[in-house]
Formats: C-alpha cells, structure tokens, sequence
C-alpha cells in the first residue's frame, strides 16, 4: 500500500511538472518567435531552469523514499518468510510433541529444536512439582561438568520466571544487578537469555530457558514471540504426556485395587501373593464358594490346596459347620472306608463300639479329600454313590443315613491318565469335577517369592520385624525351580531363621544344595522352549531392577527403555511388582 502510495505521489509530481513545462516553453516560443530578445527573454528562461532544479529535486526524493520503501519491504518479506518458516516448524512440533508420550523424549526434542530455531548457544527445559521446587532438567549444549552451574541459573533466571509466570527477556545479562554477579553467568560467559515459563491452566509446569555466550547480538521481539507459542506447543505435549503417565499409572494400581476388593470379598489370608496367577484362582474360588459345587482342586504338593479348600468353606453359607480334611493317601486303603463311612459295634474284628465316620461327621459342612487319586477303585464306586444320593450306611449296619455334604476333592496326579489306565473312574471323575480350579506351582509365581518369604520369616521369627533377607539370598530364592513348591520354601526359610548367625538371612544360610541347582534349574528345568525361558529371565531381571530403584521412571532409564515400553512389559509379563 505504502509503494503504491508514493508511486501514485511521483506520477502527480511528474504530470503537473510536464503540464507547467508545457506552458511555460509555449510563452517561450511565442517570445522568440516575436523577435523580442532581451531582459524578458532571460528571465523567462531563468525561471524555468529554476522550476527544473525543483522538480530534480522533488523527484529525487520521492524516488529516494520509493527505494527505501522498496528496500524495507525486501527486508520485511525477508523478515515474513523467515517467520513462516519458523512457524511452519512450530506446527509440525506441535504435532510431533503430541504424539510423543514419552516425557524425556518430548523434552529432549523440544529443547533441541528450541536452540537450533533460535540461534541459541545453550538451553534447558525445567519442571518443576507443586512447589515450584526443581525436579527434572534436560539440557542441550550442557556438558554434565557443568550441571552445578545449570542448577545456579535455575535458581535465577528461571526462578524468576517461574515466581514472576511471565517472560522474561535480558539482553545485555551483565547489566542487569540481580544477576550480574552470579558466579555462573560470569563462568558461562552469558551475554543474553531468554526464558518463558510452562504453565497449563493454573498449573505451573516449568520453564524453558535458552541463552547466547560471549556474544553482541541479543535475543529480538521476534524471537520472544516465538518461544511463547512453541513453550505452548511443549505444554500441550507435556500435558498429554502427564495424563498418559496417570492413566498408566491407574492402570498399573488397577490390579492391586482388584486383588485388595477380592481379598475384601473372599477371605483368604492364608493364601500368600499379589500375582496374577494367584488372582485368578482366588477369582474363580470366590465364585464357587457362594454355592454347594463339587470342586475339584488340582496342583503339585505344597501348592496350597488344602488352604485353598478351607477358604472356599470359609467363604461359603456352610462356614459354621464343620470343615473335615481326609488325606486319603495317608491312610492304608483297607482302613480308608471305614474312616469315610463309620462302623457298628462288631462290624470287624477290634470294632468294639460303633464310631461314626469323617462323611457323617462333617454333615452340614464340607469333606475335603485331598490325594483322591490314591483311593482304590472299589471305594470310588461307594464314594461315586454317596455323591448321587447324599446317603451312607456305616459299616456293619443296615440303616441309610441321610447327608448335607459338600465335596472338594484334590491331586496331584494326572485323573485322566488314570481314567485311560482304568485306575480312576470316568462317572466319579465328572462328579468331583463340577468346577475345576488347578493352582499354578510356585516356579509359576516367582513374583509372590518375596512376599512367601517375608510371611515366613515374620511366622518363624515370632512376628519379629527385625529379621530380613538379602538381596544375593532372595535372588537364589527366586531362580530356584521348587519342585517342593510352596512347603518347600517354608521349610527353608525355617531352617534359615535357626540356623542364621544374625538377623539377616544370607546365601550362606539357604541349603547348598539350593544354592547349587538354582542357577542351573531355573535355565535348564522344565525343558523350557526359547521364548519361554527368556520371557522367565526378562520376569526376573525386571522385578529385580523394580525392587532396586522403586520408581519406574528410574527403572525404565536403567533398562534403557522408555516408560511406556516398561509398562508393556510389566503387562506382558504378569508382573504386579
């Protein structure tokens, strides 16, 4: 508009100067075609000359004035295209910041991309928590033997801002009394910064801060201008990248607040662990226990079914009666009927009074039968009996009881196996079966290893809080393939509190014979495929890194993965550390 304007200015100058010019050379013609000459003539002709160097002169600056404009318009186009530019990066940032979730890679970015636009010798991007106290900085151009001096500035500079929650622009920093004497801004060299604070809602999130060294040349508007709206970009980044880190936070709680509502719902105290594996089986008794079900309990020794049974008659409308336990391969097999079913006086030899059985006795309760798999074939087909009609006779009598009983059977042995070799029967099988709960051996939770230990050491230690393990014990612990499962692991740590010197459980204290297998065990047991055995040492290694460092963000640095990626593991892999 300004270019047109005088172009426009310079058209009316020259069309009225050729309009008078006209005039005045016509008055001369006429003069010299007269034929007068003298006094007239010369001043006519002085006059014109004069009105010449006017018009010269007139002229020339206002094409001065359209060359200056043409020239400061080069420069604000110059100016214009440099600012598209940096804006066109501020947006394709601001997307780019969006989509990382990662926190420090986001800031690692930013702050990369703030120097390098800004023609800035050094810079760093602070966060602060609640108190406006200093809690993460990531820097660029800032060689870590100068992390002191960085923590200085902060304490200045960027305090500023972030007390004051505006802008905050030095051009000539050893002018400026507040700061000219800090001792890094006189180590650094610091000529100018600037630092812009990162606030989101009423929520003060840090600042950015960029500076130049040894140098004339300050910061300008333009550049303020443009560390405002990219500290904007940063915030929207940051703010997505906080709420990703809540959620998976929540997520990560989510389980713990599932187990502990489980644990509220069905009482299990007994039944040691936060693990996934556990959870499930809980889950499943839980649901069982509310109801008179045949349950058919499957697992290792020392897995814990009988404590399992006893949760799902705790929990159950039948928890004030009687809960009877047989171990039905402790008892020799011609003993085991009248055990189960009860005597008259004289059914046998040494029956000298009739006694009633375990069956009748937990009437209105429930019968646990644990090792079923060892009662013979013969007695399978009575028990099958009792469970269709709820009826038993004692032995040596001829009158049928009637009976309220709930059935939990358990094995370790393989029923259908046996069903193939004729050694179990089919009908019975699915009886006992209604529900089936198979609780997972302990080389299957080695994530509730820590929390088994403790329980023990508290238990065998007279609930004392000052016995522990050490890391180097714990470790054994965990690598160990426990073929004895969790009543091995309690035998141990038993004989560790006898046996230990001190307080604290050590290697030396655990059997050498543990020491000697775990390593080899927990590589080599099980015949583990590939993938399988590295998933159980990326388990191990993880859960062993989280106990170390507690924060996740500092186990996720020293396993040289990024938070989200940690996360995805800990799910993965079933860990609830």
């Amino acid at each position: 508009m300004e270019i047109s304007r005088k172009r426009q200015i310079i058209n009316k100058i020259l069309g009225e100067f050729v309009a008078k010019s006209s005039e005045d050379f016509m008055q001369l013609s006429s003069l010299l075609k007269s034929g007068e000459s003298g006094t007239d003539t010369y001043k006519h002709v002085d006059k014109m000359f004069r009105k010449i160097m006017e018009f010269n002169k007139e002229i020339s600056r206002e094409i001065q004035l359209l060359l200056d404009e043409h020239e400061n318009s080069a420069e604000k186009i110059k100016k214009l295209i440099e600012d598209k530019n940096r804006f066109e990066k501020l947006y394709s940032s601001g997307i780019l910041f969006q989509s990382e979730t990662e926190m420090k890679n986001l800031m690692e970015k930013a702050i990369d991309t703030t120097v390098r636009e800004l023609d800035a010798d050094e810079g760093f991007i602070v966060l602060v928590n609640d108190n406006l106290e200093i809690e993460t900085v990531v820097s660029k151009n800032m060689p870590p033997e100068k992390e002191n001096a960085v923590k200085e500035i902060s304490t200045s500079i960027i305090k500023n801002t972030v007390n004051e929650l505006k802008p905050l622009q030095l051009d000539d920093i050893k002018a400026e009394a507040e700061f000219a004497q800090k001792h890094s801004i006189i180590s650094l060299g610091l000529s100018a910064a600037i630092s812009v604070p990162l606030i989101s809602g009423d929520k003060v999130l840090g600042a950015v801060y960029l500076d130049r060294r040894n140098k004339d040349n300050p910061f300008v508007d333009g550049d303020l201008i443009f560390l405002i709206a990219f500290a904007k970009q940063i915030v929207k980044g940051l703010v997505v990248s906080l709420e990703i880190e809540d959620l998976e936070e929540r997520l990560e709680e989510r389980p713990k607040i599932e187990f502990n509502e489980l644990r509220q719902l069905f009482k299990s105290d007994d039944l040691i662990g936060t693990g996934n594996k556990l959870f499930s089986v809980l889950k499943l008794a839980s649901k069982v226990s509310a109801t008179d079900a045949s349950v058919l309990v499957l697992g290792e020794n020392g897995t814990g079914k009988e404590l399992l049974a006893r949760a799902i008659h705790a929990n159950s409308s039948r928890k004030d009666k009687p809960f009877v336990a047989v171990n039905c391969g402790a008892i020799p097999s011609e003993l085991l009927e009248s055990e189960l079913f009860g005597y008259e006086s004289g059914a046998f030899t040494g029956a000298v009074k009739s006694k009633p059985g375990r069956m009748e006795i937990a009437d209105g309760g429930t019968i646990f039968l644990d090792e079923i798999g060892e009662m013979g074939i013969n007695l399978q087909a009575k028990l099958l009996r009792v469970i269709q009609t709820k009826e038993i006779e004692r032995l040596g009598s001829v009158q049928i009881k009637k009976i309220d009983v709930r059935f939990i059977a358990a094995t370790n042995r393989d029923l259908t196996q046996m069903i193939s070799d004729k050694l179990f029967r089919e009908d019975l099988y699915y009886r006992l079966k209604v529900i089936e709960i198979v609780l997972p051996p302990l080389r299957e939770r080695r994530e509730d290893i820590q929390e088994l230990t403790n329980h023990f050491i508290k238990k065998y230690s007279g609930n004392s809080d000052n016995y522990s393990i050490s890391e180097e014990a714990l470790e054994i612990l965990e690598q160990y393939n426990w073929p004895g499962n969790i009543r091995e692991l309690e035998n141990i740590i038993q004989r560790a509190i006898i046996l230990s010197k001190s307080e604290i459980i050590t290697k030396d204290d655990l059997p050498p014979e543990l020491m000697n297998d775990a390593e080899a065990e927990y590589i080599f047991g099980n015949e583990k495929s590939l993938a399988e055995a590295e998933n159980e040492f990326r388990k191990l290694y993880i859960t062993k890194v989280l106990r170390k460092y507690k924060s996740k963000s500092e186990a996720a640095k020293i396993l040289n993965i990024n938070r989200s990626h940690l996360h995805k593991l800990l799910s993965s892999l079933d860990i609830t550390e």
